[in-house]
């Protein structure tokens, strides 16, 4: 699937520190080495912001089909066609299983809590373009992840390292060849802590498990259509209502 085919986390040469990124071949006007959060002293105001009652609802309890055909769908997916073979999906193979992520449902929800083979993350930040994959497993335990609500723009050069490391991928609902864009990025929170992750950095920027990291796990990008042929049992993510979501006011108002 040349680009689309899996990304493996950080490929082999490219080591990793507090989950910063080091030895980037970036541009020559690129740092070649990333600090970690409490090394850069990064962010400021962000860790000052509240919750946001009317955040983006995270998926925690996904469902799945073989694909949406006779499925009853919200307005807004019939009005776009469906899941026809052109749309975009984040693929995920693990333990004989696999699984499909239709950008379409990424983009209004941005964080599905799901489990395939472990506690699996599935992000993608529609502002950034970015899409990230990895285990939730914190502490030996499984987190749940929700949206905050929040942006922030990270420094220079972060976007672009953790595309070329393999760390994070660039698409969008039509093209899955799209590159990560570098711009306010998706800012996530964990239902436990209510510390704040920065969804490209993969890192806990603020609250009581800031400088921790999540494990990227292989993920792929592709068509729905080639993502099934390659993989004929797949499952495929349904949009709510058929998924369940967080209900961040709720969370907030805790």
């Amino acid at each position: 699937m040349n680009r689309r085919a899996f990304l493996a986390g950080v490929p082999a040469g490219v080591a990793t520190t507090a989950g910063c990124l080091v030895g980037y071949g970036g541009a020559e006007s690129e740092p070649t080495e990333f600090p970690g959060i409490a090394e850069y002293g990064f962010p400021s105001t962000i860790c000052e912001e509240d919750l946001r009652a009317d955040a983006i609802p995270a998926i925690d309890e996904p469902a799945f089909g073989p694909d949406w055909d006779g499925v009853e769908l919200p307005a807004e997916y019939r009005a776009e066609g469906g899941l026809t073979d052109d749309r975009v999906v984040v693929g995920v193979a693990s333990g004989g299983t696999a699984r499909a992520y239709p950008l379409s449902v990424l983009t209004r929800h941005e964080v599905v809590n799901d489990t395939v083979g472990e506690p699996l993350l599935v992000t993608y930040c529609p502002i950034c373009r970015s899409g990230l994959v990895a285990s939730r497993e914190l502490d030996g335990e499984a987190a749940t992840f929700g949206v905050t609500g929040l942006l922030w723009k990270l420094p220079d050069a972060y976007a672009a390292a953790s595309e070329a490391s393999g760390k994070a991928f660039g698409a969008t609902e039509s093209d899955p060849d799209a590159g990560v864009r570098d711009s306010a990025n998706l800012v996530m929170y964990d239902e436990r802590t209510r510390s704040y992750w920065s969804q490209l950095l993969a890192e806990a920027i603020c609250g009581p498990r800031t400088g921790e990291t999540l494990e990227i796990r292989p993920s792929a990008v592709a068509t729905w259509g080639e993502w099934r042929a390659e993989h004929p049992e797949t499952e495929v993510l349904l949009p709510p209502p058929l998924s369940g979501t967080l209900n961040p006011a709720e969370v907030a108002g805790d």
